[in-house]
């Protein structure tokens, strides 16, 4: 079956996301690694939330987590529209489609005081 995360993730370096974020592309967290502060520049964390396989189709149809940061309110919000233009309505071989399914709520992470901005895609992925 496939790795829905590393596929993800995987995508993401191929588009305009990974020029904005780099390798802070961090698959399979809710927060970024030890060490990370906003200063590094963006990031953007997700992780699989739950899904469903269909077998009529092969996919897997995931729900995914996203946590995009941002040194400022400003920043964090680039970070989410660039996640959105490059993710909303694309895919490639592995991840097929990508649909937004909450719009990104700008708030502080009560555990860091950091500015984020977490939003839920839809993501449908070939099993493998």
């Amino acid at each position: 079956m496939t790795d829905v995360q590393l596929a993800l993730r995987s995508y993401l370096t191929s588009t305009a996301l990974f020029g904005l974020c780099g390798n802070r592309i961090y698959a399979g967290r809710d927060v970024p690694p030890p060490g990370y502060k906003p200063g590094d520049g963006p990031a953007v964390c997700f992780k699989v939330r739950g899904g469903r396989i269909d077998d009529s189709e092969a996919l897997i149809k995931s729900s995914v987590q996203f946590k995009c940061y941002g040194q400022d309110e400003l920043q964090a919000e680039r970070v989410y529209r660039t996640l959105f233009d490059s993710l909303h309505v694309h895919g490639h071989a592995t991840i097929r489609w990508a649909f937004l399914e909450v719009l990104g709520q700008p708030m502080t992470e009560p555990q860091t005081g950091w500015f984020i901005n977490l939003c839920f895609f839809q993501v449908w992925a070939t099993k493998g």
